[in-house]
Order: C-alpha cells, then sequence, then structure tokens
C-alpha cells in the first residue's frame, strides 16, 4: 500500500508541477478517437438497450446559481429526498434509496465512503460542463451502487480559442446571495478554466407550524447556510497523440439544521468541506486509447448539536487505468481495473479504520448491423470479508421501423448491480452491524423510442418498463430507543413505467423547445427473513406518481424558461400507516441578453414555487413558499 500511495501522489505531484508552465487545451482535432466518436455519446458508448438521458446545455447555462439537486428536480423524473432549504438533497432512482445511486466525477465514484451517497444540494451548477443521467441499473460499467441507476458529471471543456469570463451576481428572497467568477484560456497546446462561487442564505421564511396548538404561523429561525467552493481544470496536450489533465474541485458548506415541527431545536450545525483532486493522461495508439486517472478526495463532516460533537474525515486515494480497442467500426472493447484505499477517521467508529477495494471491468460493444446495436459488460469487485458476485450486463438496441421522418427502435437489457456495504453500517458504534451482506440486484427493462424530423421540428419520446430485484437490501431499523441498525431486508421488488418526451422547433425568430416525463413506481419488500410484516406494502417515500413538465421559448434576445413538476404521495413508514399528500410545483425564469461590442449582459428574473404551495417532501419538515431572485451576469465570449 506504501506503493500504491508513492505512486499516487507522484501523478499529483507531476500534474501540478507542471501546471503553472504548461497549462493545456484539448485539441480533438489531433485525436484520433475510435470509440466515443463511432458509436456516439459517451454515457451510452456500452450501455445498449439502457436508458440514458443529458440535461440540456441551455438550461445548464441558465440556472448556473442553483444547484445540481435543482437540475435533477426540474429536468429529471427523478425524486429527490430534502428535509428544509438549508438540508440535504440526495436522489433516488426508480423507487430505490439514495445508497444505491452511484455518482462519478469525470469517470470515477464519488460517493461518500461513510455514508454511501451524495448531497447534490452541495454541488452547485457553475461548477459541471455536463450531467448525464443513466436509469437503472449499471454496475457492471459504474461498480458499486449503481443499483438504481447513476449521475455522470464532467468538468467543463475549453474548447473556445483565446479568453473568456463570466461574472454572476444574484440576490433573491429569504436573504439569499449568490456570486460566481470564473476565467478560462485555451491556446493551441495549453487550456486552462478556473472558477469560484459563495452562495448564503438565511432562509428566514414564514410557514404555518402544525407541531403547535392551533397552527401558528411562524419564521423559520434555524436554517441559514453558507457555501464557497471553486474549480481548477487544466489541460496539456503533450503530444498529437497524447494528453495530461489535472481537475481540482472544492465545496465547504455551514448550515443550521431546523429542527422537525414540534420537536425542540437543539441549534443543530453541520459542516461539510470537500476537496477532489484527479489527474488523467490519455493516449491514442494503434492499440487503441489508453487512459490512467489518480485522484485524492477528502470528505470532512462536523455535525454539533446540544449534546453531539461527531466529526467524520476520510481520505479516498483510487486509481482506474482502461484500454479501449475499436476494430472496422463494428466493435468496441474495453477493459480495465480499478484500485481504491480508505482511510476512516470517524468519532463514531471509535478508531481508525482502512480499506482496500479493487474492481475488473470488462465492457463489449457489437454493432453486427447498422439497425442493431449490443453491449455486453461484466464487472467483478474485490472487497475483503464482502466479495459480491460478478455484475453482467446484456442490452439490445434495435432500429425495428425506419420510413420517412419516422424512426423507431426497440431497446432492452438485463443488469446485475451490486452495493457494497458502506462504514457507518459496519463501523458505527453503537449499532454497527460487522455481519451485514452485500446487496445484490437484478434489473430487467425494455423500451421503444420514437424520433420524427419534418423540418425544424424535431420529436422524440421514449416509454420504458422496468422491474428490479435486489436481494438483501439494507435498512435501518431501531435497536432501542437510543439507538439504530442496519438490517438486511430479503427481497424488495421495484418495477414501473417511464414516459418521456422531448419536442423543439425553430420558427423565424422563435425557438421552443418542450420536455414532459410521466414515472410509475411500485417498490415493495416481497420477502423477509422473519415474519410477513410490511410485505407487498409501497416503501417510506418513495412515490407512486411523479410527473414533470418544462418548456423553454426564446425570442431574439428573449429567453422564457417554465417547469411544472407534480410528485405524488409517499408514506411515511412501510406500513403505509400514514402519508404525506402530493404537491404540484410552478417555476418560471425570464432573461434578457445586451450586446454592447464583443461583451454580453444578461439580467434574469426568476420565481420558485410561483402557485405558493405549502408543502413537505419528508414529514414535518416545511419547504420554502414563493420567491423571487434577480440576477446579473457579465460575459466575455
Amino acid at each position: 500500500m506504501a506503493k500504491f500511495h508513492f505512486l499516487l501522489f507522484s501523478c499529483l505531484a507531476l500534474s501540478l508541477g507542471i501546471a503553472p508552465a504548461a497549462l493545456a487545451q484539448q485539441d480533438t482535432t489531433l485525436y484520433h478517437l475510435r470509440t466515443v466518436e463511432v458509436f456516439g455519446k459517451p454515457a451510452e458508448v456500452f450501455a445498449s438497450g439502457s436508458r440514458v438521458t443529458t440535461l440540456d446545455s441551455t438550461f445548464l447555462r441558465t440556472y448556473t446559481a442553483g444547484s445540481i439537486a435543482d437540475a435533477l428536480q426540474s429536468r429529471t423524473p427523478v425524486f429527490l429526498k430534502t428535509n428544509g432549504p438549508s438540508g440535504i438533497a440526495i436522489p433516488a432512482f426508480r423507487g430505490t434509496s439514495p445508497t444505491h445511486t452511484a455518482v462519478l466525477w469525470n469517470g470515477l465514484n464519488i460517493s461518500q465512503p461513510a455514508l454511501g451517497q451524495n448531497d447534490m444540494s452541495l454541488l452547485p451548477l457553475n461548477s459541471i460542463g455536463s450531467i448525464a443521467v443513466q436509469h437503472g441499473a449499471a454496475g457492471a460499467t459504474y461498480g458499486s451502487g449503481a443499483i438504481g441507476g447513476a449521475i455522470l458529471l464532467n468538468s467543463p471543456t475549453q474548447l473556445e480559442p483565446g479568453f473568456g469570463a463570466d461574472v454572476l451576481q444574484e440576490v433573491g428572497s429569504f436573504g439569499r446571495y449568490f456570486s460566481s467568477a470564473s476565467a478560462r484560456y485555451s491556446g493551441r497546446k495549453v487550456s486552462v478554466g478556473l472558477g469560484g462561487y459563495y452562495l448564503a442564505a438565511e432562509n428566514d421564511f414564514s410557514f404555518r407550524d402544525y407541531g403547535r396548538i392551533g397552527g401558528p404561523t411562524r419564521q423559520q429561525d434555524q436554517a441559514q447556510v453558507a457555501q464557497h467552493g471553486f474549480t481548477q481544470d487544466v489541460s496539456w496536450q503533450l503530444s498529437d497523440n497524447t494528453r495530461l489533465a489535472l481537475h481540482g474541485w472544492y465545496t465547504h458548506a455551514d448550515r443550521e439544521v431546523p429542527p422537525s415541527l414540534g420537536a425542540a431545536n437543539t441549534n443543530a450545525e453541520q459542516v461539510d468541506r470537500n476537496l477532489r483532486l484527479m489527474t488523467e493522461l490519455n493516449h491514442s495508439s494503434n492499440w487503441g486509447e489508453t487512459s490512467v486517472k489518480a485522484a485524492v478526495f477528502n470528505d470532512y463532516l462536523l455535525f454539533t448539536d446540544n449534546n453531539n460533537h461527531s466529526t467524520t474525515d476520510i481520505n479516498t486515494y483510487q486509481v482506474q487505468a482502461e484500454q479501449t480497442y475499436t476494430y472496422a467500426r463494428r466493435w468496441s472493447l474495453r477493459g480495465g481495473l480499478n484500485l481504491q484505499h480508505f482511510e476512516a477517521d470517524v468519532q463514531g467508529y471509535g478508531r481508525q479504520v482502512k480499506e482496500d477495494r479493487a474492481s475488473a471491468f470488462l465492457l463489449f460493444r457489437y454493432d453486427p448491423s447498422k439497425r442493431l446495436d449490443l453491449s455486453l459488460n461484466l464487472r467483478q469487485a474485490f472487497v475483503k470479508g464482502y466479495n459480491p458476485a460478478p455484475a453482467p450486463t446484456l442490452g439490445a438496441n434495435w432500429l425495428m421501423l425506419q420510413h420517412d421522418q419516422h424512426q423507431l427502435n426497440l431497446k432492452g437489457n438485463v443488469s446485475g448491480s451490486y452495493r457494497v456495504t458502506t462504514l457507518n453500517e459496519r463501523f458505527w458504534q453503537p449499532g454497527g452491524n460487522p455481519d451485514i451482506k452485500p446487496e445484490q440486484g437484478w434489473s430487467y427493462e425494455t423500451g421503444l423510442r420514437h424520433r420524427y424530423t419534418l423540418g425544424t421540428l424535431q420529436l422524440e419520446s421514449e416509454l420504458y418498463v422496468y422491474r428490479m430485484l435486489v436481494d438483501n437490501w439494507i435498512q435501518w431499523m431501531p435497536v432501542t430507543s437510543s439507538y439504530w441498525s442496519p438490517r438486511n431486508l430479503q427481497k424488495v421488488r421495484s418495477q414501473g413505467i417511464e414516459l418521456s418526451s422531448r419536442a423543439s422547433t425553430t420558427l423565424g425568430d422563435w425557438q421552443l423547445a418542450a420536455t414532459g416525463a410521466y414515472t410509475y413506481t411500485a417498490s415493495e419488500q416481497v420477502k423477509a427473513y422473519e415474519g410477513n410484516q410490511e410485505l407487498n406494502s409501497q416503501l417510506a417515500h418513495v412515490p407512486l406518481h411523479k410527473a414533470q413538465l418544462g418548456a423553454d421559448l426564446t425570442f431574439r434576445t428573449w429567453t422564457l424558461l417554465g417547469n411544472l413538476t407534480h410528485t405524488g404521495l409517499r408514506y411515511t413508514d412501510n406500513s403505509n400507516a400514514s402519508s404525506l399528500p402530493g404537491y404540484t410545483l410552478l417555476s418560471l425564469a425570464l432573461h434578457k441578453k445586451i450586446t454592447l461590442g464583443q461583451y454580453q449582459f444578461i439580467a434574469s428574473v426568476r420565481s420558485d414555487n410561483v402557485t405558493d404551495r405549502a408543502y413537505t417532501v419528508l414529514e414535518n419538515m416545511p419547504m420554502p413558499p414563493r420567491s423571487l431572485a434577480v440576477g446579473l451576469r457579465f460575459v466575455i465570449p
């Protein structure tokens, strides 16, 4: 392990040392990429038969003052569990739990080892270049945790030559202030991107406190939040076929944790600090594409209240090497190895914990004809005492009909997935369960994709039906009144329907894009180790129905964006004895672009929860009423 650390830090030191002298640009004209460019989007290369969606770049640029949680909530059917404006926001796919969602940054998993999940409210959109979402099991491709789905984040790429800059200031309701600034430079061989942001919010909105007699109106006084962070992306074209890059991402959040209605205020606060450093080397040769990535992640969390002072400090060292070879535009083969080492200094464990994990993967894509593409993927993970079974995936995409402006594809896949137990689930004291078993999942899905093109009108619709079985599903259960412990449920079944559609057209000076999505999700425990309690009942906090509508309308220098989301009833426990009502939220945003020579100013006004709906996502945790924000952005293109 000492050699492993030395090699990893050597790679990082090398890239840091060369950064001031030669910061690089990714010149795609110098590459002979025969994998991604042959088969399409990187997220879809080895995902035949799977549903993969990419968030619209225009929407991401428009909502740079928001978080990834805001983008997922507005433009995907993914359900986010959040306990208030200053609380966490964690995504859950297809009736699974947040620990069943893998989050990758530039191809490496950044889920926190202690919790096995990521708080999307701490990840600002201005730090991200692109977001792709894979629905359903993807364990063979993305490793541990990708049982319900995966969120793929990539750093911004510097494609335009020369210098550019961007400054944004936004002021909003409830004491919200957001500032960000970024700059980039691209030359023939060198590319540099730097960015930073600051967010502060009082969140002092008024709400009805139904935890008190008579439900009086009072002001939230325990939800302040302050965040800041920065990103660095550096690239150097070493030769025509070789590129070296360094990515850095730091986020810091200090926030108050509001008590639930009816509970005493314990003055709870939480500090999250995350540092991610990654260096990657890409080389193209007659043998294909070689990629080597080395990273160091530090995740720090401090939770305090009147009775607790708990710290979590975990270092993750990660190396991934992979080789991709494509032959005659017919098939592509990628093999690789991922190594992880955790060093956890967690007060709740009572001792320092170290752990090594490894996984080997083989991804195969074959196009026997222009109408059919197939993928066969396999991954095997290795963790001492917790080795999961192999995770295979077999998928197919068949162009079954192509006539005039219509194109109809039939898709489907069978996927295995797994989740290695988190450090908290095994080592937390009291309550940690050293005998907890890793989760194993199988997913079956099939769907249709229809595309229609007529002039500037483009319409794309998808319909998917899926069924998922997860063995040894882990759930924390109360042992005594003072602590909980994780237990393996024998089997959970999630099945449902996903329907989505997107249309876009241009009519003179008008540009219109509209999206719609609906999901029906039935997630139930179907077998138990002991007794038959709570069988065949909808799992807690899983909405049976969720729908989303979005529209973007542009006329010359004006842009109007609207998002309408509906989240159905959710049960608050697995016995389905009590529930939370569904809610519908509307948000609107208006932008005006002003050009002065080569410079641009973008004025904006945005309103969330326009109808002033009183609602809660989780029980007894009020959410903000209608809010308003105005912003001004200065752009040097």
